[in-house]
């Protein structure tokens, strides 16, 4: 996926905002994180599959820069959902959006 791709999306600026997408390794989770991205947000992925997490992070910052982190959790496990908010936070600071 190129710039080129969502050349809408110079409209909206997101420099500043962190964002947490879980399913984000693909699909429409993995489209969004790359828009947000393209709009200057740092984003953290969220997945169960930690090596498919990985590479969708590595595809992003490969095509747009900016901060892309992956984050291996089972939203339905307590502890990993905390887990998760507390990685996103040590990582960005705060949360600014949520796709879940």
């Amino acid at each position: 996926m190129s710039k080129e791709l969502l050349p809408g999306i110079k409209q909206f600026d997101l420099s500043g905002k962190a964002a947490l997408i879980t399913g984000g390794s693909k699909g429409l989770g993995f489209a969004m994180a790359a828009g947000l991205v393209s709009a200057g947000a740092r984003v953290m992925l969220v997945n169960r599959n930690e090596a498919e997490g990985t590479q969708a992070a590595k595809e992003i910052i490969n095509d747009y820069g900016g901060e892309t982190i992956s984050f291996s959790a089972d939203v339905t496990n307590v502890n990993q959902t905390e887990a998760m908010a507390k990685q996103a936070i040590d990582s960005f600071g705060k949360i600014d959006i949520l796709i879940n």
